[in-house]
């Protein structure tokens, strides 16, 4: 069936798209929170320790990167269902993300890494480069380098940006799909096939890379991790007339899939499959959050970027600060912190934006 062909019929129970757009913000910012606290949980013990709320095994970080990739999936292919051109749809997702990874970048390498640089690190970036980090960052060419002569003694050596190498598996995910787009691929069955195939090859992969104990093909597990949310959240779009329309639906699909992860997870042999099945689960829920007619959810500001960008940073900063601070004081002050940039910096812009007669008013 042609993807025009899949168009549901509006209901009275079903939520028109708009009124569940109404929700994005509240719930990628809910995400983003639990990302962050993934995050900042470790800063503190290492990278060898579990995250907060570490279920089935998974840190929440990774199940959270993979429900945001889910619902970018399902914006992208509303997108392109609705008109927008491929070019349209790819440059409206750069104008939101690279000014405000462009912020982010310049203060890291233009104010921390000078600031919190050891003055008798044996290695110290110029000026040139970082410059050149900048640019390699903010272009996605290398996201997330290491930054000798900062942090040198931290538990996460030298690394000021390590939330920043998912914005460009992002990146490819959008220009993947507008490949296939432009190609004629407009057939939602397509995109059911892709979805399995991408599952296919991350147990395939992941397994491989067990057996054999080889790093080969260990650059490409991230992306494979986060590729099968963003084509799910594609097929839940171009399949929403056979797929749930409220949220109790979708919070029934949510609970069956949860439930089936803690099933294999406690009582078979541990597989891949867990993951999978616990990522629709995490993926139905915030679909039945986007379904319901929560008011509260509704309208929230978009602080969805800031935080996830000022999430690293910052807890590097209070590191920095206090090297003996606890985790739980961590996490809280990281957080707070993170978030209060992020609504200063919305304001700011938001300030910018508006028609200068409009912010300087006559006495």
């Amino acid at each position: 069936m042609h993807m025009a062909d899949s168009k549901p019929a509006m209901t009275g129970n079903q939520p028109p798209d708009e009124t569940i757009v109404s929700r994005l913000n509240a719930v990628r910012l809910i995400v983003v929170g639990f990302i962050s606290l993934g995050y900042a949980s470790t800063m503190a013990v290492g990278p060898q320790s579990k995250e907060w709320l570490n279920t089935f095994g998974y840190d929440p970080s990774l199940f959270g990167l993979q429900v945001l990739f889910f619902i970018s999936g399902w914006l992208a292919w509303r997108s392109l269902s609705r008109g927008q051109t491929a070019k349209a749809f790819f440059l409206s997702r750069a104008k939101r993300t690279l000014p405000w990874l462009a912020v982010y970048t310049f203060i890291v390498a233009a104010v921390l890494y000078p600031v919190l640089c050891a003055p008798d690190a044996p290695t110290v970036k110029s000026a040139f480069q970082l410059s050149l980090y900048f640019l390699e960052t903010v272009t996605l060419i290398d996201p997330g380098q290491r930054m000798p002569g900062v942090l040198d003694d931290a538990l996460y050596m030298c690394l000021l940006q390590g939330a920043v190498g998912s914005l460009r598996w992002g990146a490819i995910a959008f220009i993947g799909l507008m490949a296939a787009y432009l190609m004629g691929l407009r057939d939602r069955r397509w995109y059911l096939g892709f979805f399995l195939m991408a599952v296919a090859a991350h147990v395939g992969v992941n397994a491989w890379t067990d057996q054999t104990g080889s790093e080969l093909l260990s650059p490409i597990i991230p992306g494979l991790r986060l590729a099968f949310p963003f084509l799910l959240g594609i097929v839940a779009y171009a399949w929403k007339d056979r797929l749930p329309r409220t949220s109790q639906g979708w919070g029934i699909i949510s609970a069956a899939a949860l439930c089936a992860a803690i099933v294999h997870y406690y009582g078979f042999r541990w597989s891949y499959a867990i993951e999978i099945i616990a990522m629709t689960g995490w993926c139905a829920l915030a679909m039945a959050l986007l379904h319901s007619r929560l008011v509260a959810l509704k309208n929230w500001p978009n602080l969805v970027l800031p935080c996830m960008l000022g999430v690293w940073p910052t807890a590097q900063v209070w590191l920095a600060a206090f090297p003996n601070i606890t985790v739980p004081i961590l996490v809280t002050v990281t957080m707070a912190t993170t978030l209060g940039l992020a609504i200063a910096f919305t304001g700011l812009k938001w300030i910018a934006r508006r028609p200068i007669h409009r912010r300087i008013q006559p006495a």
